[in-house]
Parts: C-alpha cells; sequence; structure tokens
C-alpha cells in the first residue's frame, strides 16, 4: 500500500472520529411532553376595581369582587345587571380575580386571596334556603339563602390551554371558604371539565368530573373541607 493511500485512509478514520465514531455520542433535541403540557404563567393585572358590596344573608359580613379594570366600568356594571342569579350564583363571565369581605359591625376586612394571579369562575353560597313565598310560587325568592353557611368556589390557577386568558377552558379547582373568606381550602384539582354537582344537603356534594381523559366522582365533606374522590371506571 502506498504511504498517499495510507496517509487518506488515518484521515478519512480521524473525521469519523470527530464525527461521533469511537467519540462521544451526539446530543438531539427530544421533545418532552410535560414541558408543552405545561401551564402558561400570564402577568398579574395591574388595574383592578370593585363595585357594590352584597349581603351574605344570615351573617355580618358584606363582600364585593374584585375586577379586572381593562376594560370600562359601565360595561362592567351592564354585565353585572345582566348576569344570571340562580342558587346563589352570579357575575357568571366576568373577569373576577378576588373577594373583599368586611364585617359590618367591627369593619375587619380581608381578602380571599393574598394574590389576583388566578381567576375565579363562580362563588356559590351555600346555607339554608328561604321558603317559598306562598303568593308568589314564580318568585325569585325560592332561590334565595336565608342563611349562609359556607361559599363555593371554581378557581382557574393559570392559562393551561396557552390562550393568553384565564377561562373555563382551562383546568380548574374547587374550593371552599367560610362566610369572612377565612380558612381558603382547596377541595378537588386538575379539573377539566366539571360534568355534574350533585347536592346531598348542606354538608355533601356529590362531584362528577373529567381529569386526563379519565372520568372521576369526589364525595365533598363540606365541614371537613375534605373530598374523597374515585375513579369511574373507562367508557371503552
Amino acid at each position: 500500500m502506498s504511504r498517499k493511500l495510507w496517509r487518506s485512509i488515518c484521515l478519512v478514520g480521524i473525521v469519523m472520529m470527530a464525527a461521533g465514531c469511537g467519540g462521544k455520542p451526539q446530543v438531539t433535541s427530544v421533545n418532552r411532553p410535560e414541558l408543552a403540557s405545561s401551564p402558561s404563567p400570564l402577568p398579574t393585572p395591574k388595574n383592578v376595581w370593585m363595585t357594590e358590596f352584597k349581603q351574605l344573608n344570615g351573617t355580618p359580613y358584606l363582600y364585593a369582587p374584585i375586577y379586572v379594570a381593562e376594560q370600562e366600568q359601565k360595561s362592567v356594571l351592564k354585565q353585572i345587571k345582566s348576569a344570571s342569579y340562580e342558587y346563589g350564583r352570579e357575575y357568571t363571565g366576568i373577569d373576577i380575580r378576588n373577594y373583599m369581605f368586611v364585617h359590618r359591625d367591627n369593619l375587619s376586612a380581608g381578602k380571599l386571596l393574598s394574590n389576583n394571579t388566578s381567576r375565579l369562575l363562580e362563588m356559590e353560597q351555600i346555607g339554608v334556603p328561604a321558603p317559598p313565598d306562598k303568593s308568589n310560587l314564580d318568585s325569585s325568592r325560592r332561590n334565595w339563602i336565608k342563611t349562609v353557611k359556607t361559599l363555593w368556589y371554581v378557581q382557574v390557577l393559570a392559562d393551561t390551554n396557552r390562550d393568553k386568558t384565564l377561562t373555563d377552558l382551562d383546568r380548574k379547582q374547587i374550593a371552599i371558604s367560610d362566610v369572612s373568606g377565612a380558612n381558603y381550602t382547596e377541595v378537588i384539582k386538575d379539573i377539566d371539565k366539571v360534568l355534574l354537582v350533585y347536592p346531598k344537603g348542606l354538608d355533601r356534594r356529590l362531584v362528577f368530573y373529567i381529569s386526563d381523559q379519565k372520568h372521576f366522582v369526589a364525595d365533598v365533606d363540606i365541614p371537613a373541607r375534605k373530598a374523597t374522590i374515585k375513579r369511574l371506571p373507562a367508557l371503552n
């Protein structure tokens, strides 16, 4: 073999080793599903405001929702007046980030949450219902709560579908607080869709929901702030 040919073979071997043959393995990028599905943080709204306070029946507390203030005040007030009120639910569709609670006698006050980064899709008053008005069976009084015992919330913590908004399409959780807004406790997390909330009296509720394409039922003990969760059998 000629010296020139031998030198060419050696050069080829050196190039192959530099390219990975006999050297360190090449690093390739791998898509990580956990990163792709991680929630996208959204900036905390700089401007928030609140309007009217309402009484929590049968308690010494009044409360007011704290809104994002990017939209005009008149527009939001119009939404408040037109929002449906049923079984203690209200302000649906409005971007609520927190609640303020005030004691009517000693004027003590406090917020439900320490910050405004999440969105509260729903706040429901749970308690003893008022008796129906016999003179008017169609009266909305039948939906009133005579004495509010607990407050029930549906909350969105992060933009899980990456549409740059916090909506019902994002992953949710259910939480409970006292009528003063204190003792805020998360009872069910990682909810993709709520299928049904079934009342079992004043102290318990069944929540049927979907999480990660699996079906679950949770038995919520409201006074204890705990939920017993069971996965339902697969549909297929």
